[in-house]
């Protein structure tokens, strides 16, 4: 490999460095599950995301409930962050609910090159 100038790390290495740091800044990483759809507050101040909803644990390709079926749980927070990439399903539902597309910019993806 030659990347003259560069740094070249290890992603799992990082990410594992990353959220050493996240987590004694007193931030709650959940790992081991998807968020599902997200959670709205419908207050006077109209809709806001006020969480996530994960998915259901232990269920069969037809979306059936199995013997060590969990049912997904509520994750409720002030600050609510979608980092799922280009085609994140949660950011989906989002552009979609709050109509964010109209008269703006579209998305746009850059690979670091």
């Amino acid at each position: 490999m030659q990347d003259h100038g560069n740094y070249v790390i290890s992603i799992n290495r990082f990410v594992k460095w990353l959220a050493s740091k996240v987590e004694e800044a007193g931030i709650t990483i959940f790992t081991g599950f998807a968020g599902s759809e997200l959670l709205f507050d419908r207050g006077s101040e109209g809709s806001r995301v006020i969480g996530v909803r994960t998915d259901d644990k232990g269920v069969d390709k037809q979306n059936q409930p199995k013997s060590n079926f969990e049912p997904g749980y509520d994750v409720k927070a002030k600050v609510v962050v979608l980092a799922e990439g280009t085609r994140g399903s949660l950011t989906k539902q989002l552009i979609q609910k709050c109509d964010l597309m109209k008269d703006r910019n579209p998305q746009t993806y850059g690979d670091g090159a």
